[in-house]
């Protein structure tokens, strides 16, 4: 009985231990680099369940820094590969910077969560959190592009495609959306456009498209993000 009850006690700490990322819905922001820039600082706040992927689209053979300032000692960050939910960096068991050449091409995911006791608690977590890409270690280079995945959409077919993914973000029929002639530059391919909600107004969105025409994402245009 005295074991049984133990297993029950060191079963209760490890599990308040855990990140909360397995049950919680996970909010998704891409990193913008500006101009020229190599690393971004992105400024937030968490409370209880609320998790956020931030995404970062970067190269293989290139190097990946992310480091992280909280006001929480239960906040923490995760790394994520390219279509893969296996950490490569568990921020809870390393620490609160990672430093690492990437295997693959593709997007990053830099999780950010409470662990499970103080997400029970409800507790609240400001961080400073700051990403970094560079062609080599110690170089100073271009930030790169976000990369896609998926087959990549012909110039043709990306005008409907695009219209086709802001319909359903903005939940209404594809005819109710207008969409602006492609715009390509170096870090990839933009189309801009607008979505009828009635009552609620003209929503002005994004479509991008990485440099080989992969989709990448609907991005909001006005302020309340929708």
């Amino acid at each position: 009985m005295k074991w049984k009850h133990g297993a029950i006690v060191a079963l209760a700490v490890v599990t308040a231990a855990m990140p909360v990322t397995a049950q919680s819905p996970i909010r998704s922001e891409r990193v913008q680099f500006a101009r020229g820039a190599t690393s971004s600082t992105i400024r937030g706040s968490l409370k209880g369940y609320d998790t956020v992927d931030y995404i970062v689209g970067a190269r293989a053979g290139q190097s990946m820094s992310v480091s992280m300032q909280t006001s929480s000692t239960s906040a923490y960050f995760n790394v994520l590969p390219p279509r893969s939910e296996e950490a490569v960096f568990n921020g809870s068991i390393t620490g609160s910077r990672f430093d690492g050449r990437l295997k693959d091409s593709g997007d990053y995911r830099v999780r950010v969560y409470l662990m499970r006791n103080a997400a029970r608690r409800g507790e609240r977590a400001t961080f400073s959190l700051t990403v970094g890409v560079k062609t080599r270690p110690g170089s100073v280079g271009t930030a790169p592009g976000p990369v896609g995945s998926g087959a990549a959409i012909s110039a043709g077919n990306r005008p409907a495609y695009c219209r086709g993914e802001a319909s359903q973000q903005y939940g209404v029929r594809p005819n109710y959306i207008r969409t602006s002639p492609a715009i390509a530059n170096a870090a990839g391919i933009m189309i801009d456009g607008t979505a009828d909600q009635g009552r609620n107004g003209i929503k002005r969105f994004r479509c991008r498209f990485d440099a080989r025409g992969r989709f990448l994402d609907v991005m909001a245009m006005t302020r309340d993000g929708f």
